[in-house]
């Protein structure tokens, strides 16, 4: 009898749990000893790391489109064993890409893609969008870097908060977030409370009190980064 890829040879005998066993010869050259329920469903390979295996696994992406990456046909394993397929740009680039980065969308192009983005002309408030849209679709897929990010964040914020703040110290701190808020919503510009000395600066760290704070929108926030602008000369 024949199984997918496997031939039954000979009957071996009875196992300890009194099962029947049979001894198959696979097409790749490798030989496994199944018994009966191996056969419902139908095991078509001799093992996990059989080369035919490989080779039926090759034609699950062969053909499709990821973006501007076009798959042509399986290119191997890549860095630690992982899977790997040959894929053409529509430029005309031909590169050898694994299976997480084109599948999970993190591999789009040969780069010609970003080449096309940047070239155009955009206005500040366009980038700020393109920029929040990018931060959106990495934070959809990755989860859990997100939620490590605000740990370490409020973790930071605690350790930057002194003791000695009064209680006029916090009122005024929360009027300013209330006051962004405002801002917010009679401007439609994103107005964020931003810490004038970062709280994780390069050269110097700042503290969360009320001379420490000041109002931006969005867009000035994210250009500022988390630099000092007095020490950086901007």
């Amino acid at each position: 009898m024949k199984h997918g890829h496997l031939t039954v040879t000979r009957e071996v005998g009875l196992n300890k749990y009194r099962q029947t066993e049979y001894e198959c010869q696979c097409e790749c050259g490798g030989s496994v000893i199944m018994r009966t329920a191996h056969f419902t469903p139908a095991r078509q390979f001799c093992t996990r790391s059989c080369v035919l295996l490989r080779e039926h696994r090759a034609h699950d992406l062969a053909g499709r489109r990821f973006n501007r990456w076009r798959v042509i046909s399986y290119g191997g394993r890549g860095y630690k064993n992982r899977i790997a397929w040959n894929c053409v740009c529509d430029c005309g680039t031909e590169r050898v890409v694994e299976t997480w980065p084109l599948v999970n969308g993190d591999s789009q192009s040969c780069g010609c893609l970003c080449v096309d983005t940047n070239s155009k002309g955009y206005t500040p408030e366009q980038k700020v969008e393109l920029h929040r849209q990018r931060c959106r679709e990495s934070n959809r897929k990755n989860r859990s870097r997100v939620k490590a990010n605000k740990i370490r964040y409020e973790a930071r914020l605690k350790r930057a908060t002194p003791c000695w703040l009064t209680r006029e110290d916090w009122d005024y701190m929360n009027a300013m977030y209330d006051h962004a808020v405002l801002l917010t919503k009679e401007t439609g510009v994103k107005h964020q409370v931003d810490h004038i000395v970062p709280l994780n600066g390069r050269l110097i760290t700042g503290l969360h009190v009320p001379g420490n704070l000041q109002i931006l929108t969005q867009a000035e926030n994210v250009a500022k980064s988390n630099r000092y602008a007095e020490l950086s000369g901007d």
